[in-house]
């Protein structure tokens, strides 16, 4: 079932060229893996040790067949660009053309199959990496026949069915039909039937994974020399149909119907549109470039009018965003360097170059063509490889200041552990313009051999990456944000990332605000005072042009601005931008009290705190006060937390007076308003009472009144009579709502 990714159409950003220092090779003059004795046929650059350096492997022979000498080595990178031979593989194969490496079992290391070559009775083998510290030769895993065989293709990589595992194809020349190796997980491969893939016998050069149609699974571009009548061979794309089957695209144009002799093909995305086109070196015509148009099918242009190329290779030698082309030529003339345009224009830079074309030799034993930054300096180095007592040559790209790249190693957990088959794509500013770049991890770059597992972006004056998107070929994805740049990072499949290289600090200050949620909107100023740069904020659309932070909609939280001068090598401002919660003030509950009381109030939530009005206080600037007034009076408090942010409470404290119980000894209900009803309380609000009760009795100690009112009193009645003259009794008790407390009883007489 084939998986969905996050991204499959982007949009093209036209590149406006920006002129750059021009970028000069330096030929490095005896290196130790420097070959003037033998026909180095592979070589490849790879971390044998995980020591996060380039290692060289090399394969191929010396002397005239049948009698060769096998000149294969692993070459250490001591991480400062020096290397010694080893002896952590030794293989006795004769006839050693193109290898791959991979990691087969997903224990961390990178294993390597050899491939041999023509009639030398050469056998294919596979060596399993043992920690870095030596290599141990398989024999019975299934994918090594064990037996002499006509190989001259690629061997080439790739987790077809996206099981975790890598899987092995191996391409096969005199009509003999491919190969392709299932890995069963356990160590052990069982060669598949895949239709026409293992099926066509043809004279095949090689064959590259790479996911042209962008659906999550690896297609398979293979690319003949020869059909078989041994006319020019037409190539083949076969799309992977998400079940561990493949269909022939017949329908896809030139890409599959041009028949040219093709020596070597390369997957790259060479116009920056999220899709991976296809470049193809031929022999006795023009090289093709075949544009992917994003439906299945391609437009095609010619490249590099020589009548013969034996080998290419793409990389972003000037890390302007795009990567370029070497082209190596059946003749020295005929090799090629071309620059890259960003749409895929490419213009002739030879004569930029003249202490490297003409090359000194070429020709059909000059297949190496490689770039790999074996100094993680951040620059793509050069090497090409000579035949026989040809010295080899190694270039060292001298780079230039200010332009940016990362260098990214993706490590699978669930996928296979080299992250073969992994989609990158990077996006960020050159030149003014915004500009999606892709690589795919591939173990399968150029016929000879294969470019490092590191994908390697380039950017120009771009201060940062903004998107970072890793696909893996498990359907997983990572993505990031405002990443930095010239730095060399590890990314894990569950999206921790390691750094490697640690990117430098870029020149600038800093400086820091503080605001509360609501604050107006503040006009920002670049703490180095430069002007003419541009602002940035981590919250996206929360600043203009000129540097107006819109605090004003923004929620507490930690926000950062940048103002930003020159990209990569100018300066880039960050001011801290803390916007604080504003302080819940929770004052005591509204109160009350007799005149002449106190009482205590107090309030929470903040640091510091302010009360208003502050007379009849006994403090205004404290969280705990005492009040004294006569009055009622509504109180303000402020509070401010230590960041300056402030909230706001009130309390009611109403003050009343004091009830007074004035008790007559004699009360006269003759209706002539004067002393009619008996009260306990002559003045009073029978809301300052929490209880209160007020019994009077006959004497005969019969109950002919009742109240719990403090405002009601009697008014001489018993059941609705007018009660007899004679003295009563009376039993009072009550509790304030301040919690005093009192009860009193006496007699009164009733006079009529």
């Amino acid at each position: 079932m084939k998986k969905s990714l996050l991204f499959t159409v982007f949009l093209i950003f036209i590149v406006t060229q920006i002129s750059i220092a021009q970028i000069t090779f330096e030929k490095i003059q005896d290196f130790t893996f420097n070959d003037d004795i033998s026909y180095l046929r592979g070589i490849s650059w790879i971390d044998v040790d995980n020591d996060y350096d380039l290692d060289v492997f090399v394969s191929g022979s010396s002397g005239i067949p049948p009698d060769t000498n096998n000149e294969s080595a692993i070459f250490l990178n001591d991480g400062q660009g020096n290397f010694t031979a080893s002896n952590l593989l030794s293989t006795a194969q004769l006839g050693t053309f193109t290898h791959g490496w991979a990691d087969i079992e997903n224990d961390g290391d990178l294993d390597v199959y050899i491939a041999a070559t023509w009639n030398f009775g050469g056998i294919n083998e596979l060596w399993l990496n043992d920690g870095g510290t030596g290599f141990t030769q398989v024999t019975n895993s299934g994918a090594t026949p064990n037996t002499a065989a006509p190989y001259e293709g690629t061997v080439s990589w790739g987790d077809y069915d996206a099981d975790g595992y890598v899987d092995l194809f191996l391409a096969r020349w005199n009509l003999q039909s491919n190969i392709v190796y299932r890995n069963n997980g356990d160590g052990t491969f069982s060669s598949v039937n895949l239709g026409e893939l293992t099926t066509d016998g043809l004279w095949t050069s090689g064959g590259i994974w790479g996911d042209y149609d962008n659906d999550g699974d690896l297609d398979i571009y293979v690319f003949n020399y020869q059909d078989n009548t041994a006319g020019p061979g037409r190539n083949d794309l076969f799309e992977n149909n998400g079940d561990g089957t493949f269909t022939k695209n017949i329908t896809a144009g030139d890409v599959v119907t041009d028949a040219h002799n093709t020596r070597v093909a390369n997957w790259v995305d060479a116009n920056n549109d999220g899709y991976m086109d296809l470049f193809a070196t031929n022999q006795n015509a023009p090289d093709r470039l075949y544009l992917n148009n994003g439906d299945g099918t391609f437009s095609s242009q010619s490249i590099n009018e020589s009548g013969t190329s034996w080998s290419s290779n793409w990389g972003d030698y000037d890390n302007d965003g795009d990567e370029d082309l070497i082209i190596m030529g059946a003749s020295p003339d005929e090799s090629a360097f071309f620059q890259n345009d960003g749409q895929g224009g490419l213009t002739n830079i030879n004569t930029e170059h003249s202490n490297i074309f003409p090359l000194p030799f070429s020709g059909s034993l000059s297949n190496g063509v490689m770039f790999a930054d074996y100094d993680n300096d951040g620059w793509l180095d050069l090497h090409l490889t000579q035949p026989n007592t040809a010295p080899d040559l190694l270039f060292h790209n001298n780079g230039a200041e200010c332009i940016s790249w990362i260098k990214i190693k993706c490590t699978g957990i669930e996928s296979n552990w080299a992250g073969i088959g992994t989609t990158i794509r990077a996006l960020s500013n050159i030149g003014g313009n915004d500009v999606w770049q892709m690589r795919q991890i591939s173990a399968q770059t150029s016929k000879p051999g294969q470019n490092p597992m590191w994908a390697h972006f380039g950017f120009q004056d771009a201060g940062q990456i903004d998107s970072l998107i890793i696909e893996w070929p498990s359907g997983a994805v990572c993505a990031y944000s405002d990443v930095a740049v010239n730095q060399f990072v590890e990314i894990f499949e569950d999206c921790s990332i390691q750094e490697i290289i640690a990117a430098p600090d870029i020149p600038g200050e800093t400086s820091e605000i503080t605001l509360c949620e609501g604050d107006e909107d503040i006009q920002l100023e670049s703490p180095s005072g430069n002007l003419g740069g541009e602002w940035s904020a981590s919250c996206d659309d929360c600043i203009n042009g000129e540097g107006l932070f819109l605090a004003s909609g923004l929620s507490a939280g930690e926000y950062q601005a940048y103002y930003t001068d020159g990209g990569i090598c100018g300066f880039r401002d960050t001011i801290f931008i803390n916007i604080y919660e504003n302080p819940t003030i929770v004052a005591m509950g509204d109160t009350t009290i007799f005149t002449g009381e106190q009482v205590e109030l107090s309030a929470s939530g903040a640091s510091t705190y302010t009360w208003s009005p502050s007379e009849n206080l006994s403090c205004s600037e404290c969280d705990i006060t005492i009040f004294s007034g006569q009055d009622t009076t509504i109180l303000f408090v402020t509070g401010m937390t230590e960041e300056g942010c402030i909230g706001m409470d009130s309390v009611i404290v109403n003050v009343n007076p004091t009830p007074v119980f004035g008790i007559p000894n004699i009360f006269t209900p003759n209706g002539d308003g004067v002393n009619d009803v008996f009260n306990v309380v002559s003045h009073s609000n029978e809301l300052l009472f929490e209880s209160f009760e007020l019994v009077i009795y006959n004497r005969w100690g019969e109950k002919v009144f009742e109240t719990t009112s403090a405002i009601e009193g009697w008014d001489g009645k018993h059941n609705d009579k007018p009660a007899v003259t004679e003295v009563y009794f009376y039993a009072l008790s009550y509790e304030l709502i301040n919690g005093e407390a009192g009860s009193e009883q006496g007699n009164f007489t009733l006079a009529r």
